[in-house]
């Protein structure tokens, strides 16, 4: 029994030393500052690595969204042709990304095209290294961003003014002037449309011209039985123009300008409504016979008159593409003056043509190409009373007119590069004014014009 209670009683006095010697070595402050601060340094370098972290993660975030923006605006013209689309919103967001950047690990997302073609989202992630956050376990964060760029046109009218004269069926090594001239034309009216075929804020017109215009309505044929005598004025069957004078029998549809030479400062060609200028009442035309006498033999020559009338505004894409697809066997002179007048007309609300959007904030383009320079001819619009210096004025005085009632004018011209051209622009340089050497260029010029017209925003 003792020797068991001895037994029993040094287990007690072993267990009370060594709790004594714990106490003791709890109670002692001898180097437990350095144990104290190990235990505390971790979170504190884990809380100071969450800030330098995270803010690092916010510069990535502020680049990544400023990359989107500006890659997102370059691409979106480009919402019809996925490709494409997708190849400029790569290359413009590699240029304002650098792949060095913060170290970052790029991944973007295919973009997103919605409502016809108007929205297009796109949106990246990234995967950044931490630093110090690494001694919390977090080796890594990610941050992500989103773009979306919606095409506005609010409203939009725009007359398309094409030269076919006769150099226009030249070959340009893919076909001729003109064929070219229409696929560009069709790349400009895709570019508007997008995915729509009907619009409610935007018209698009039609003025084919050579040395004159034809104002019939296309598609219409003419009627002399159907002449109509209104208030001394002659209208057709097919036209919104009044006549002086009852058009003939075998009338092609042209009409002379409003210009008499007579070496006095009385005409109105270059002037959009009825007009009193120099003591003459300017509130009609001339129609312009099917054949003229030629002053130098006396004999009859027929006029050139361009097949095609004028297709006016209208929202239907089908209405403008047909219209252009229809341009065939170009001849003629040129008379830029009279292409760039007529579209004038058409474009601007009021008689004769009175399709125009009227909304008070509704843009106005006129986009004119032609591959030539003015020449004089007998069955002109000017009578061949004009020599080409003075034709340049009048085409020079339709351009002042119609900027400055805030139509913004669009050049192209085709293998010719001449001032007066550039002066007719609304600037001198891209992308009011283009010159093409080859269908390639010319294919260009009218797609960068559409994407011109076409205004974008960032609306998220």
């Amino acid at each position: 029994m003792r020797s068991a209670q001895s037994v029993s009683a040094k287990i007690e006095q072993f267990k009370d030393k060594v709790l004594d010697g714990l106490n003791s070595f709890y109670g002692c402050d001898r180097g437990a500052i350095l144990i104290n601060f190990g235990l505390a340094l971790i979170p504190l370098v884990g809380m100071v690595g969450l800030g330098i972290d995270t803010g690092r993660g916010y510069i990535v975030k502020t680049r990544l969204s400023q990359a989107l923006d500006a890659a997102a605006l370059a691409a979106a013209p480009y919402a019809d042709d996925t490709t494409k689309l997708q190849a400029t919103f790569e290359k413009y967001f590699d240029a304002n990304f650098p792949e060095e950047f913060m170290g970052a690990n790029i991944t973007l997302a295919t973009p997103v095209i919605e409502n016809n073609g108007t929205t297009v989202t796109v949106s990246a992630s990234a995967i950044v290294d931490t630093t110090l956050m690494q001694v919390l376990g977090q080796d890594s964060m990610s941050v992500s961003a989103t773009a979306e760029v919606t095409r506005v046109i609010s409203p939009l009218d725009v007359v398309i003014s094409i030269d076919t004269t006769g150099s226009m069926g030249s070959s340009d090594g893919t076909g001729t002037r003109l064929s070219s001239a229409k696929i560009a034309a069709n790349v400009l009216v895709d570019k508007l449309f997008g995915a729509d075929t009907e619009s409610d804020d935007l018209q698009v017109a039609l003025v084919p011209w050579s040395a004159a215009v034809n104002v019939a309505y296309r598609g219409i044929d003419y009627d002399d039985a159907l002449n109509d005598q209104i208030g001394g004025l002659w209208y057709t069957n097919n036209s919104p123009v009044p006549f002086r004078t009852e058009p003939d029998s075998d009338w092609q549809g042209c009409a002379y300008a409003r210009y008499t030479d007579n070496g006095t400062d009385d005409d109105a060609d270059h002037l959009l409504y009825d007009a009193d200028v120099g003591g003459v009442t300017w509130d009609s035309w001339d129609p312009m016979p099917r054949r003229v006498v030629y002053p130098g033999n006396g004999y009859l020559y027929t006029v050139r008159c361009p097949d095609w009338g004028i297709s006016p505004l209208t929202g239907t894409k089908a209405t403008t593409t047909a219209a252009i697809n229809e341009l065939d066997d170009p001849e003629g002179t040129t008379t830029i003056a009279q292409g760039l007048v007529w579209a004038w007309r058409t474009l601007m609300p009021g008689v004769p043509f009175d399709e125009a959007n009227t909304d008070s904030d509704v843009n106005r383009a006129i986009v004119i190409m032609t591959d030539g320079m003015n020449t004089s001819s007998f069955r002109d619009a000017y009578r061949g009373d004009l020599n080409t210096s003075e034709m340049d004025d009048r085409l020079s005085a339709v351009a002042a007119q119609a900027k400055a009632t805030g139509i913004d004018i669009y050049v192209v011209e085709y293998h010719v590069e001449t001032n007066l051209m550039k002066s007719v622009a609304s600037l001198t340089t891209a992308p009011y004014y283009f010159h093409a050497d080859n269908a390639a260029d010319l294919e260009a010029a009218f797609d960068k014009i559409g994407s011109e017209l076409s205004e974008l925003r960032v609306s998220k």
